[in-house]
């Protein structure tokens, strides 16, 4: 793998042309991160240290087997063998998305399909096992929500391609249709792509999917998704990360996973008009130095005007938004850190992470209820669990609601399709792992499991979130005490 700090200089090459480059602006000025705690109303069960803290004292003593919520309840959970890191839903199914071992060791290989109609008998449908989903899907599982399709690549064991499939799960969500199997099978055609984080174009019609090695991008036709077409495929000349797109389709997001953390926005017209040798080109390039490895960008409007928010993977950068009213020189407006994120409270971080793997206190992936105007942010924080935000006013956002489940200690060799219960991490992420502020460092032993960790974007459905955690796997929580915002 590329090494941390890794970051082409002068001209990044592409297949069909080259990449123009624009200049880099650092995400100033300073401004606040504070968010305050929420306010808990009758039957939770409050943290007991800081916000977004699970105490070493609860992990020894056994308290953090039992979890912590505030204004979410737990309406169903199928935890099955875990969850490989990112899942999706779709209707009343989730799905769970696999790691590279469980293809050899999983009891029910590939993605597993949890129907929740009935919340009181959430119940394994089918395994969907093509050569994309059981080469480890990793981060690239995901939805189209408008067209009920679940895409996912073959990641390997953190980045690879080569394999595309495509599920039709709006006709029957329980029992999901391959559609690009070759004459009928669980086959599909290869095909040279990267793979470690994917992304729907909003219209549906292109899926888009980054790798870390050389900073490879690729976009996929899915206007037929029985025959997906690679139309673009080059390197950005980073170390990639997420991916998204905006609502047009004429600009990627690309997250990068090097030091410094950021963001950068290329103009992906090219490709959204589908025009022979298409390119990208690089609009701007943010970066900043309180977090390691930016997970994600996610481009919305509030009250008419565009901004998007930017998530940093590790180094407690927490969140982020950004007026993008310029996308050439995209201004930071407000931060969002909770408490145990804030380097007052490193020392106290790193006792509690000790034994429990590389993600500690940190967002990965967030969700907005809406693309306008959002109400609330839902995100999946790691050892912090399912954090939920009020954003209506995105200069003072607040916390209204947390679910933290159960540590699964004990439970780990059931849990065979848990990236934190058996993923080793070394290499690339021993480096950033002593990059961090804490310091602390890569812990290669087995994990204490006295947290899970929440990795995955939630999805929100009204007053309901559907979310997956790698120990805890399938979770449908609903929230509680009024605490869901109206605008």
């Amino acid at each position: 793998m590329a090494r941390l700090g890794a970051r082409a200089a002068g001209l990044a090459l592409v297949l069909g042309g080259s990449l123009a480059v624009a200049g880099q602006a650092v995400a100033g000025p300073e401004v606040s991160t504070v968010v305050p705690r929420a306010d808990c109303g009758p039957g939770s069960r409050p943290e007991t240290g800081l916000q977004g803290q699970v105490p070493l004292k609860d992990r020894v003593s056994g308290r953090s087997t039992q979890g912590y919520w505030c204004n979410l309840e737990l309406v169903s959970r199928y935890q099955g063998q875990g969850q490989g890191t990112v899942g999706a839903s779709y209707g009343t199914c989730q799905y769970l998305g696999t790691i590279l071992p469980s293809a050899l060791t999983a009891k029910r290989k590939g993605v597993n399909v949890i129907d929740m109609s009935d919340p009181r008998k959430p119940k394994l449908t089918d395994s969907l096992m093509s050569p994309a989903t059981l080469g480890g899907t990793w981060e690239t599982l995901r939805v189209h929500q408008g067209r009920g399709l679940l895409a996912a690549v073959s990641v390997g064991a953190a980045t690879g391609g080569f394999f595309v499939s495509v599920y039709d799960v709006k006709t029957d969500c329980r029992r999901p249709r391959l559609l690009n199997g070759i004459r009928g099978t669980s086959l599909t055609m290869p095909g040279a792509f990267p793979g470690h984080e994917a992304s729907w174009s909003p219209d549906g019609r292109t899926y888009w999917t980054t790798g870390l090695l050389g900073g490879a991008i690729a976009a996929l036709d899915m206007t037929d998704p029985r025959t997906p077409k690679v139309i673009y495929n080059g390197l950005t000349g980073m170390v990639n990360h997420g991916v998204n797109v905006s609502r047009d389709g004429n600009r990627v997001y690309v997250a990068s996973s090097s030091i410094p953390a950021g963001i950068v926005i290329f103009d992906s017209s090219d490709v959204q008009r589908r025009k022979p040798h298409p390119q990208l080109r690089r609009v701007s390039e943010t970066t900043w130095d309180d977090g390691i490895v930016s997970q994600y960008a996610l481009p919305f409007t509030d009250r008419g005007r565009p901004y998007m928010l930017a998530v940093d993977e590790l180094g407690s950068g927490g969140v982020r938004f950004f007026d993008i009213s310029d996308d050439r020189r995209p201004k930071v407006v407000r931060k969002l850190k909770l408490e145990v994120n804030r380097p007052e409270h490193l020392g106290t971080r790193a006792a509690d992470l000790e034994k429990n793997g590389i993600f500690g206190y940190d967002s990965h992936y967030c969700t907005l209820d809406r693309a306008d105007d959002p109400t609330i942010l839902a995100c999946g924080w790691s050892q912090s669990g399912i954090r939920v935000f009020d954003v209506r006013d995105l200069t003072s956002p607040r916390e209204i609601a947390y679910f933290n489940p159960p540590g699964q200690v004990g439970k780990r060799s059931a849990l065979v399709n848990s990236a934190h219960a058996f993923v080793p991490f070394g290499g690339y992420f021993s480096d950033i792992v002593r990059s961090l502020p804490e310091g602390r460092p890569i812990y290669t032993g087995e994990t204490d499991m006295t947290a899970d960790w929440c990795m995955s974007p939630p999805r929100i459905d009204g007053d309901t979130l559907w979310v997956s955690c790698d120990d805890n796997g399938a979770l449908l929580l609903k929230f509680t005490n009024d605490a869901y915002p109206r605008r």
